[in-house]
């Protein structure tokens, strides 16, 4: 039969937070939007509140509830959901930026209701419940109309059932596909580290500033605000475009001519070295990239620099040296700031470089960039096998929840 989900479930928004809540006699453990991440519970950092007795028996969480995210930022995050198995003993409550559904006995079972909340919200379902301009929100009358499939108790513990086993060897084959992604990224990285120490033993490292004709950083303060960004106009080199050893044209911004009149001395030309003057733990310090042929009217911003060598160091070699694992680490060195890592123009042109010539600086870049074009082949076909299974993941949800698809007598049917 086909119920709404306020037939289906008690659904609850939490409790607020308030000042004097951060102190009391009833402290116990909450719940937030920031435990709940697609399907799964974060229990790595719960906080605590204080709940009298009286709040406790409205928001403590029983074991089956379904807690679901009730804000976010776009319509694809807003309503992750997870199940509370009783994963800390005692009380635990549930703050306001979640939703609880709550089964209601005899109709509905926890497991499966869950597994509906992460069709429900695969399918765009519960995203298009929300409403709110820069923040979206999830309001309890909304999700209560939302309708769904129910079957007998019976059937919802088969399809609970099936749905744990069948998607746990999944999510198993979706994870074995990334660690051989990060394991394809670390044989390349060593690979290069080995190609850079040889080619260290036989030429001498210099700073970069001996090879240095010039280097600029971008525009600082008030010189480049959000204000000055148009839809077209001179283009924006960011932190973003600066790959290791490859210009990463994904994320344009542009500023208009007339704010980038006054901003020539930061321009960028085909051909020219960009130094990322800060790094974090995804992207190092002090990679590099190549400006492309068609990059037109450039400027760098802020934590880049273009930099120009003379001829005896090409660009192509001083991109992939710079950003080679030995590098990155001496970089990592040298920067400074507490948050991240950051270079200024002095350490910038100390960068340590090679004085390989010519045709070893040649051999090296080809060398490198066969490595990267390995990777990059191995990485494109296990993530499409990632997105062939997280695909066929969610069908299965769907088609399990919605009765399309008998479980006593479905096959694997998971994608090689």
């Amino acid at each position: 039969m086909r119920l709404t989900l306020g037939q289906a479930a008690e659904v609850r928004l939490g409790r607020q937070r308030s000042p004097k809540d951060h102190e009391g006699d009833s402290m116990v453990p909450y719940l937030r939007s920031a435990n709940v991440v697609d399907g799964a519970l974060d229990l790595s950092d719960v906080k605590h509140m204080n709940f009298e007795a009286e709040e406790q028996t409205l928001f403590r969480l029983a074991s089956g509830d379904v807690l679901m995210t009730e804000g976010s930022g776009s319509r694809e995050t807003v309503g992750t959901s997870a199940v509370w198995a009783d994963e800390i003993s005692g009380p635990v409550c549930f703050q306001n930026t979640l939703l609880r559904l709550r089964p209601r006995t005899g109709i509905t079972d926890g497991r499966f209701l869950a597994w509906w909340a992460r069709h429900a919200h695969a399918s765009g379902q519960i995203g298009a419940a929300a409403t709110g301009a820069n923040i979206l929100h999830l309001g309890s009358d909304g999700l209560k109309r939302l309708t769904l499939f129910v079957p007998s108790p019976e059937e919802q513990q088969r399809i609970a059932g099936f749905l744990d086993g069948r998607v746990a060897r999944i999510d198993g084959l979706i994870a074995a596909r990334r660690e051989q992604i990060r394991f394809a990224r670390d044989a390349m990285m060593a690979d290069w580290t080995e190609r850079t120490r040889a080619v260290e033993s036989l030429f001498p490292n210099v700073p970069l500033r001996r090879f240095l004709v010039s280097i600029v950083d971008g525009p600082f303060g008030s010189s480049l605000t959000s204000s000055h960004y148009s839809d077209t106009g001179t283009r924006v080199i960011r932190l973003g475009n600066i790959g290791v050893a490859t210009f990463r044209d994904h994320d344009r911004a542009y500023i208009s001519a007339t704010h980038a009149s006054a901003l020539l001395a930061h321009s960028v030309a085909p051909g020219d070295l960009i130094m990322a003057g800060m790094g974090d733990d995804r992207w190092p310090l002090g990679r590099c990239a190549i400006a492309p042929a068609d990059i037109g009217p450039a400027i760098v911003k802020a934590d880049c620099y273009r930099i120009r060598l003379d001829p005896r160091i090409s660009h192509e070699f001083a991109a992939a040296f710079l950003s080679s694992p030995p590098a990155a680490a001496r970089a990592g060195l040298l920067g400074r700031g507490a948050t991240r890592a950051r270079l200024n123009t002095d350490v910038a042109k100390a960068s340590e470089i090679s004085t390989a010539g010519e045709s070893e600086q040649r051999d090296y870049v080809m060398s490198v960039g066969a490595l990267h074009a390995r990777f990059a082949s191995a990485e494109a076909t296990l993530a499409a096998s990632v997105r062939l299974l997280t695909e066929y993941k969610t069908s299965l949800i769907t088609a399990a929840v919605t009765g399309e698809l008998d479980v006593t007598t479905a096959g694997s049917g998971i994608p090689a």
